[in-house]
């Protein structure tokens, strides 16, 4: 159940310290913020970021690369990207062209990688990316496998929800082996990746603890501006109005893997306690029937769903949500549970590794197990029972902890040890066995 009451601690600002991982850290929640800020500043360095998806915030993976790039560049860093928009210029609504073009992404990636060398002192791959070992790519520089989310998490996720969920539509059989095929390529060039990489880059320390590579790795979360934090918060109504509000709000796609299958009975038991609560459904990018399908419920006033929206949207469609709920079975980091803490909406997750990493440096009776619907329900009503005055301590404890993740901070300390790992790899010194 959710405690109202957290011990008193001085936060901690990402202004004021370094996000960083050591393999034999403590299991403290405040582990990846302890360390102080270096005084030295990393040098500017060539940096080229390698993706392959469409340049497109609405993604995450490449929000993920946009933002981190922007901060770089606003540190005075150089910073270019190759995307699958570069690859494959030509656009497509395709789903089976756009598997392919993926499939066909590496080739065309490394070939760029060659005619350009020379002009990078790190490229930075989402894993998988470019999964070519560096002598066949003439550079010299740093080479960085990036997880936004552990493809072994999430083919173990697949593997369990077949098993759990043995009635999920399956389509064609010309499909299945398409995209069986497809993933196995996926999954064949991340396992590639980090193997012939100079460093791993992860987004939590639960990636860190299993990771099977000797590579030396670093553990660097994800973030906001400081510029979408401040409107996140500026947009937020009172807390007094959000709680008369009663409505439980989600970002994410609509899928099993973020709880699609959990939603349903979520509702039900939440309704069954509290009268009259609202529910929003944001990003889910697929139609609405599909969703009250998923959930047994006819068309409704109290259910509100957005397929999609502009970032810019964002903030007014969360501004009056009361509480959030997000519970997603595998998850490398979650930056739809982090914009909501940012707004000052308490979030309810499943334990899964990235909502970990978020939730447990001030926030962890907000995680419950995986898969434990009753649990999640609970605290859900227990929040939206809440008085005012402990409603409001929690709105603040949320946004102290979403102010610990802030791109500036982050690009600032990921180039730092960008450089240190670029001196090692550029004085061939080869067996830094550890993770820093």
């Amino acid at each position: 159940m959710i405690s109202f009451s957290w011990p008193t601690a001085t936060p901690t600002t990402a202004s004021s310290c370094a996000i960083t991982s050591i393999r034999c850290a403590t299991n403290s929640g405040n582990r990846f913020f302890r360390e102080c800020e270096r005084s030295s500043v990393a040098k500017l360095m060539r940096i080229l970021t390698v993706v392959d998806l469409p340049w497109d915030a609405r993604l995450g993976a490449a929000r993920i690369f946009m933002e981190l790039s922007q901060a770089w560049k606003a540190a005075g860093h150089e910073v270019s990207h190759y995307c699958l928009d570069d690859a494959f210029p030509a656009a497509t609504s395709s789903p089976p062209l756009s598997a392919w073009r993926r499939l066909r992404f590496p080739g065309r990636a490394a070939a760029f990688v060659r005619n350009n060398a020379a002009r990078f002192d790190v490229i930075d791959c989402f894993v998988g990316a470019l999964p070519v070992a560096k002598h066949r790519l003439n550079f010299t520089g740093l080479l960085v496998a990036r997880s936004i989310g552990s493809h072994r998490l999430y083919r173990n996720f697949e593997q369990m929800a077949r098993e759990r969920w043995p009635d999920q539509p399956r389509g064609k059989l010309s499909g299945r082996i398409f995209y069986t095929i497809f993933q196995q390529q996926l999954f064949r060039n991340s396992e590639k990746a980090l193997q012939y990489c100079d460093l791993v880059n992860l987004p939590n320390e639960y990636e860190l603890e299993h990771l099977s590579s000797k590579k030396p790795a670093i553990v660097q979360p994800y973030g906001l501006t400081e510029e979408w934090r401040r409107t996140l918060v500026q947009a937020a109504a009172s807390p007094e109005t959000r709680l008369l509000r009663q409505e439980v709000s989600f970002i994410g796609m609509w899928s099993t893997r973020k709880g699609a299958r959990d939603w349903g009975e979520i509702i039900q038991r939440v309704r069954g306690i509290v009268p009259g609560p609202r529910f929003k459904f944001l990003g889910t990018l697929t139609d609405n029937e599909r969703v009250l399908r998923d959930l047994n419920i006819p068309p409704c006033d109290w259910i509100e769903m957005v397929p999609e929206y502009h970032p810019d949207e964002l903030p007014k469609l969360l501004s009056d949500s009361t509480v959030g709920a997000f519970p997603s079975y595998a998850e490398g980091f979650g930056l739809g549970l982090l914009e909501q803490l940012a707004a000052g909406i308490p979030t309810v997750s499943y334990d899964a590794p990235g909502p970990r990493f978020i939730l447990q440096g001030g926030l962890s009776d907000l995680l419950v197990p995986i898969g434990n619907v009753e649990l999640l329900s609970a605290a859900l009503i227990q929040i939206l029972s809440a008085d005012l005055a402990s409603y409001r301590k929690l709105i603040e404890r949320c946004t102290e902890v979403a102010d610990r993740f802030l791109w500036s901070t982050i690009a600032k300390e990921t180039a730092r040890l960008y450089e240190t790992h670029l001196a090692r790899v550029r004085g061939g010194i080869s067996g830094l066995s550890g993770h820093d």
